[in-house]
């Protein structure tokens, strides 16, 4: 089962950092305590870089061993957002904790390496996560579309309903000991085959959305599986997620009053985020057209 290894914090001005304990060499500080070093490096393949964020990947050495890995920096974008950090964690932070809360639960994710927090004054200028590539993992969508719809005859409708019922696992794990995603959507799960194939790992990814509640409310519920019913549902049958909905359920799919129940909640709400989003991509080429 994956861990994290109790952490070690340093002060590296202006940042905080958070680390492995196989980071030991003062040389492996300094480059954690400012990865755009490691973001601006020719070897480093960027794979997003928007307004909030920006990720990269490359191969770095820590504790006398070459990892391959992710390093997200968090973006202060705007002066709210400065101002507000001085009275909470950091998207890094939140993500070291993310990890930490999911490890110790049993779940998975990319093996966490560090997290930095730089500030200024008190308030945050910049702060970065950096994870463990997943080998051989891809996202839920990608594994869907490429493997488990490639699959032909009666062993393809046995993967497939397999996967789904392990999906469906996944979510019903997470939310039975109060652990909530706040975006848990396709790209947003690693899948990794295991046995040949014939079974599956999931690891979580953008960890600084995750909570563990005293009790998780009905509506986070339904909000999760939105985010999949909008994302990877766009690629699964009606009948296949009636399958997925009927193994998170378990017997209050038996209830038909209660299994209407939820299949309505998670359709009103997905129709009411994809009216969100037409009109927030409406508002957005009015700006752009000056309007």
């Amino acid at each position: 089962m994956d861990s994290l290894p109790n952490s070690l914090v340093f002060r590296k001005s202006p940042c905080l950092l958070w680390v492995i304990q196989e980071v030991s060499k003062e040389s492996e500080l300094d480059l954690l305590a400012d990865p755009d070093f490691l973001l601006s490096s020719p070897a480093c393949e960027v794979i997003k870089d928007e307004r909030k964020i920006k990720v990269g990947r490359l191969a770095i050495e820590i504790g006398g061993k070459s990892r391959s890995v992710y390093v997200k920096r968090y973006n202060v974008f705007s002066w709210r957002y400065q101002v507000g950090s001085l009275f909470g964690r950091s998207a890094a932070l939140r993500s070291w904790v993310g990890a930490e809360t999911l490890l110790h639960a049993g779940f998975h994710t990319g093996q966490p390496i560090a997290a930095a927090e730089c500030r200024s004054w008190g308030m945050l200028t910049k702060s970065f996560y950096l994870s463990e590539e997943v080998p051989g993992a891809v996202t839920a969508d990608d594994y869907w579309c490429k493997e488990m719809l490639a699959l032909a005859g009666g062993n393809g409708f046995r993967r497939r309903r397999g996967f789904l019922k392990r999906l469906a696992n996944l979510f019903r794990s997470l939310h039975r000991v109060n652990i909530y995603h706040n975006d848990l959507k396709d790209a947003n799960i690693l899948v990794r085959a295991d046995r040949g194939g014939e079974s599956e790992s999931f690891y979580l990814l953008d960890l600084e959305g995750i909570r563990r509640f005293r009790r998780l409310s009905a509506r986070r519920k339904v909000k999760n599986l939105m985010q999949l019913n909008r994302t990877l549902g766009r690629f699964v049958r009606k009948i296949d997620k009636h399958f997925f909905l009927k193994c998170y359920l378990e017997s209050i799919f038996h209830d038909r009053k209660e299994k209407r129940r939820w299949i309505r909640k998670v359709l009103e709400e997905s129709q009411r985020r994809d009216r969100r989003s037409v009109l927030s991509a409406a508002g957005e080429r009015g700006e752009a057209h000056g309007f």
